[in-house]
């Protein structure tokens, strides 16, 4: 038999590169993008040219942002468990569309005076900008590289949006700090992430189909846990802000916290459960601390610290010291609660171990058995929490001031929020301690890292 020969290319014709090899940076460089836009708009999402729409409008404005921000949240959830069933490829296209939209709804609105729909324009980010942020948990789920940068952009934004200082009384950013948490990420921004989201959707085309695309069970888990998280926070804390708040509603609202943590704890597979638990304990300790005013050149801060304490987390992780860490976070707080107002390193350092230590908590997120169980921790960190209600009792609102941003100088500042928190982060050890002797590691299966069910 003569032997057959067949040339792959035709000589002269130069092959095109194989694009599956640029997957990891394409996909890691649009996850991180996408974070950061979603986390920005979802915990920031006060345009600060729109403070000159008038008291009124303002006022109705911060008032629906706790709801909009819960919202947003279980948007965030829902859309990662149909994701599930969907697969990674349905995942980006949806990432990519509510990008998409987000950009053309600031297009639209970018030169519009916005009279009368401030609160409209509020929802549509945090609705979309919480789909975009599912959608995302479960398209790079599996991907280390992906996973990391994804969770890099989205505590990094999340921070940085709540460390928002209080806008000049003019209406516009008077500093850096302002201009990059103050609201609206700038056009610029949003555009590259749209165009970064479009070429990791594509990319999906040039990838083999697999198992994990043929679909799954509907993960009720973290939906129900997210209801009741999300639901007990926005409840309770507009409870709290409307009444005394006196130690024992106060103690009832951080028994109901802890004991709500626990369940939704609970609802996820496996050991999944540790970082709501740790993501709860973060959020009141890291709302405890003074966080403002800062030096411009702090920004970057932030990122740096959720990098440094990601990288720590997945070196030297643990739950329990995350949660140590927390209350160590909260009496910090209480002893420097009087001295942020005259000593700018107390902001500095605060802002850096809150930086860190949700980096660090969030490591294991990297490892989690369903990508729900990540969504349910970061919508955790979106929805105002109790130390907010405290901090906001004041005006009965649940703010860190009347115009929602953190500002030290609305009103007298206390140690309560502080030592609130170092009693969430408590409860939420003993919580740890018992989802650990319920879960124990020796009957858990093997992580299914390939597969999007939580059902496993």
């Amino acid at each position: 038999m003569g032997a057959k020969f067949a040339l792959v290319q035709p000589m002269g014709v130069t092959a095109m590169p194989d694009i599956r090899r640029y997957t990891g940076v394409v996909e890691a460089t649009s996850a991180f993008l996408g974070a950061v836009i979603a986390g920005l708009l979802l915990m920031a999402p006060l345009d600060l040219a729109w403070t000159q729409q008038g008291q009124l409008e303002l006022d109705l404005l911060i008032l629906n942002m706790p709801r909009a921000a819960a919202a947003g949240a279980m948007f965030a959830v829902i859309a990662a468990a149909l994701a599930v069933v969907l697969g990674r490829r349905t995942a980006w296209v949806v990432a990519f569309g509510s990008a998409a939209i987000l950009l053309g709804d600031h297009l639209w609105n970018v030169n519009n005076a916005l009279t009368g729909t401030l609160i409209t324009v509020n929802y549509v980010d945090s609705i979309f900008g919480g789909i975009l942020l599912g959608a995302l948990t479960v398209a790079v789920f599996g991907r280390p590289i992906a996973t990391a940068a994804f969770l890099v952009g989205a505590l990094s934004s999340i921070l940085i949006g709540d460390l928002t200082a209080l806008p000049a009384s003019g209406g516009s950013p008077t500093s850096l700090v302002e201009w990059a948490a103050g609201g609206t990420p700038p056009l610029w921004l949003l555009v590259l992430a749209v165009a970064a989201l479009a070429v990791g959707a594509g990319i999906q085309r040039a990838e083999p189909k697999s198992e994990e695309e043929n679909g799954g069970d509907l993960p009720i888990g973290p939906i129900l846990s997210a209801l009741f998280l999300v639901g007990m926070t926005a409840v309770s804390t507009e409870w709290l802000v409307k009444h005394a708040g006196t130690p024992m509603q106060i103690a009832l609202v951080v028994v109901g916290t802890v004991a709500v943590a626990l369940l939704g704890a609970l609802l996820l597979p496996g050991r999944d459960g540790a970082v709501v638990l740790t993501a709860v304990a973060v959020a009141n300790s890291g709302s405890a601390i003074i966080a403002v005013p800062r030096p411009d050149w702090s920004v970057p801060l932030p990122l740096f610290a959720v990098v440094a304490g990601f990288y720590a987390g997945r070196r030297w992780g643990s739950p329990l010291l995350g949660l140590f860490g927390s209350a160590a976070l909260g009496v910090f707080a209480t002893v420097t609660s009087a001295l942020g107002l005259t000593d700018m390193i107390v902001p500095l350092l605060g802002i850096t171990a809150v930086g860190a230590l949700l980096g660090y908590c969030f490591a294991d997120a990297a490892d989690s058995r369903s990508a729900g169980s990540t969504a349910v921790a970061l919508a955790v960190l979106l929805v105002p929490c109790l130390v907010v209600a405290l901090r906001g009792s004041g005006f009965e609102r649940v703010a860190y001031s009347p115009r929602w941003y953190r500002d030290p100088s609305a009103g007298a500042i206390s140690a309560v929020p502080g030592w609130v928190s170092v009693a969430v982060s408590l409860g939420c050890a003993i919580g740890l301690v018992l989802l650990y002797r319920l879960r124990p590691l020796d009957h858990l299966p093997k992580r299914p890292f390939t597969q999007f069910s939580a059902s496993a």
